[in-house]
């Protein structure tokens, strides 16, 4: 009886230990607002925020420093918009590295991003770019035809 109390009180001990050290050294405050973001990005502080766009509702998670960039991890929630083809990509994440100070909706710039999303956001714009091309070849031709002319 007393080594499954003796047991009981070590496993608790244990589970409390790791909960205090989780949230000593692991806590990421979430923010509510994007000044709350802004100013712990600016410090690259662990943080997390829920930016719920027009568009699309995305989730920032401020890692930290790594290598001299502060690293912000980006995940697609919901796309929201549905021509611009991104409903596919929810869940997906990437992450993103920026010199400490700059503080921007990571997914504006991707060219400081890398992982999945990116790449399949990179897919969607030129399939995108692709049909635009395909679809005012002649007025492009046309267009070109006055710039090489000099009328533009």
């Amino acid at each position: 009886m007393k080594y499954i109390k003796l047991v009981t009180f070590v496993i608790l001990a244990l589970v409390f230990i790791g909960l205090a050290v989780k949230t000593s050294f692991f806590y990421s405050p979430r923010c509510e607002s994007f000044e709350c973001f802004e100013e712990l990005m600016k410090k690259c502080e662990p943080a997390n925020y829920l930016n719920d766009a027009e568009e699309a509702t995305w989730r920032y998670e401020v890692k930290g420093m790594d290598g001299g960039a502060c690293v912000v991890e980006v995940t697609l929630l919901q796309s929201k918009a549905g021509e611009l083809g991104m409903e596919r990509l929810s869940g997906y994440k990437m992450e993103c590295g920026f010199p400490k100070g700059v503080v921007v909706y990571p997914e504006k710039d991707l060219a400081m991003c890398h992982g999945r999303l990116k790449e399949e956001m990179q897919g969607i714009i030129i399939e995108r770019l692709h049909t635009y091309i395909v679809d005012n070849i002649g007025e492009i031709d046309e267009t070109l035809d006055l710039l090489v002319e000099g009328k533009v």
